[in-house]
């Protein structure tokens, strides 16, 4: 059902389109503490850098937003202020820690959206908030650029890896998952047709946990194995994203994912060549009743900054996801 986010944002649209904006992408809030009227946003490493470099650009258009926009990483010291006003809360490092962060706020709105590379849960603990898409992007496995693993896995053969017991003839290859809260590690999962994994999986390296999309667990180690997006792949050195064949399942999924054909490259949608890897929606989540507030609208709305702006169009596309066709709805 599309979102009724779409009423409140039709004159900031029509003033986005022209606009002429500047700024750059920032680790945090730089150099300045959000205002408590601000929209705050936490969660994801997936589309942290995106969201830096969407935030930065629309807090400099013209004219300008009355309420600016900030985004924290997923990553960083080890607890934040949101905004100002806010108490100290312990950063929210992955999807599912940015929407227990958002929900745990209640109506305080010191946070006031959670970045998310997974879907919304289907148990109904998250019927309050909506999951609103603003981009497309693909996960695939990702090994040393330089690799004895086949540049083609079925997901009958990841989930025989990732569901195995360490030690076993099955468990072949050094498996690595992102750390728990993690939108990726739960998406890729899911999409091998598991909710958890076996002990041949392994969430920590070096005694530490393995952080989502960070390639040190796979340097030079040519058996190694981790989930990755695609995007965020692109321009990462002494890795490689590859292939998944979905037409082989093991019988715990027999309803095929949906996947896409991408350039490594770039991301983007190919005719040929690339690779195949599954598809996934990326949002950013919010407060149901938030959705006709005009300062949410006039960001995340489907006739809002992110889903029409020039620029913000092509923030999205140069940070290696795809735009998105169902840009601005409400997909919970």
């Amino acid at each position: 059902m599309r979102s009724t986010l779409m009423k409140a944002a039709v004159l900031v649209a029509a003033a986005a389109t022209f606009a002429t904006l500047t700024g750059t992408a920032q680790a945090d809030p730089s150099g300045v503490v959000p205002a408590a009227t601000d929209v705050v946003g936490v969660g994801s490493d997936t589309t942290q850098g995106v969201l830096n470099t969407l935030t930065a650009h629309y807090n400099t258009k013209s004219p300008a937003p009355a309420n600016k926009a900030y985004s924290w990483d997923a990553v960083g010291s080890a607890s934040i202020t949101p905004k100002s006003g806010a108490s100290s809360i312990t950063r929210p490092n992955g999807s599912s820690a940015g929407i227990s962060t958002l929900i745990a706020d209640g109506t305080a709105h010191n946070v006031d959206f959670a970045r998310s590379s997974r879907k919304a849960k289907a148990d109904g603990s998250e019927a309050n908030y909506g999951f609103i898409e603003f981009a497309r992007d693909t996960v695939t496995y990702a090994t040393a650029s330089t690799t004895s693993v086949p540049a083609t896995l079925t997901t009958a053969d990841l989930n025989a890896l990732y569901s195995s017991a360490a030690g076993s003839a099955a468990c072949n290859r050094t498996a690595y998952l992102p750390q728990a809260g993690s939108g990726t590690r739960t998406f890729f999962l899911e999409s091998i047709g598991l909710t958890a994994a076996g002990t041949c999986a392994k969430d920590t390296f070096g005694g530490a946990p393995v952080q989502e999309h960070s390639a040190t667990p796979l340097l030079g180690d040519p058996n190694a194995v981790a989930p990755f997006s695609v995007g965020r792949a692109v321009g990462v050195s002494g890795i490689k994203v590859n292939s998944v064949d979905d037409s082989v399942r093991p019988v715990t999924k027999p309803v095929a994912s949906e996947t896409a054909r991408v350039d490594p490259a770039t991301g983007q949608t190919v005719t040929s060549g690339g690779v195949v890897a599954y598809d996934r929606a990326l949002f950013n989540v919010i407060r149901k009743s938030d959705k006709t507030v005009a300062k949410f609208s006039s960001l995340f709305g489907s006739l809002g900054y992110i889903c029409t702006n020039t620029t913000a169009r092509a923030d999205i596309v140069a940070a290696g996801f795809r735009r998105s066709t169902n840009c601005g709805v409400d997909r919970n």
